[in-house]
């Protein structure tokens, strides 16, 4: 009876705090000044529980680069782990945002691969004027991918809690 308690008031604890979250999904095109063009999904969700301000935002960035001459094959894709803030505006559309988290690059030239971990500075708009969010982003990484990165797209609420 005791585990059960301690497994279930926890869970009971984190379900409001969980249902006034707000989370997204969504899709994103960029550009990397070392690996080119990229295709790229999204997902984010604030923290209502920490600081209804900070969201936190993960992403998946699938980069086309330029083939250097003599090899067959090149793969180059990044997954980044970020919390940003929420600058306040007096806008009620627009929600810029800086922030800083994690980037993990894996690059492959034709059988030899290689994973490289860095940091990441960026910032951003949303333009928040219904269930469908454009945004834009500028992101620095450091270490990791090592490039600088611009990218735009679209997202969409899936939970919009209380």
């Amino acid at each position: 009876m005791k585990r059960l308690l301690l497994g279930v008031v926890p869970t009971l604890l984190l379900v409001p705090a969980a249902a006034a979250a707000q989370v997204n999904l969504g899709a994103h095109i960029g550009w990397g000044d070392e690996a080119d063009f990229a295709f790229g999904a999204r997902l984010t969700a604030n923290s209502p529980w920490v600081d209804p301000a900070i969201e936190f935002s993960g992403s998946f960035d699938y980069f086309f680069p330029e083939k250097p001459p003599s090899t067959e094959d090149v793969e180059y894709w990044e997954v980044n782990l970020n919390a940003v803030y929420r600058i306040p505006i007096d806008h009620p559309s627009l929600s810029p945002y800086a922030g800083a988290g994690v980037n993990i690059a894996r690059s492959t030239i034709d059988s030899a691969s290689q994973t490289d971990v860095g940091a990441n500075l960026l910032a951003g708009v949303k333009y928040v004027a219904g269930p469908v969010v454009p945004f834009g982003e500028l992101r620095v990484e450091l270490g990791g991918g090592d490039q600088f990165v611009l990218a735009g797209g679209l997202l969409f609420n899936l939970w919009a809690g209380n």
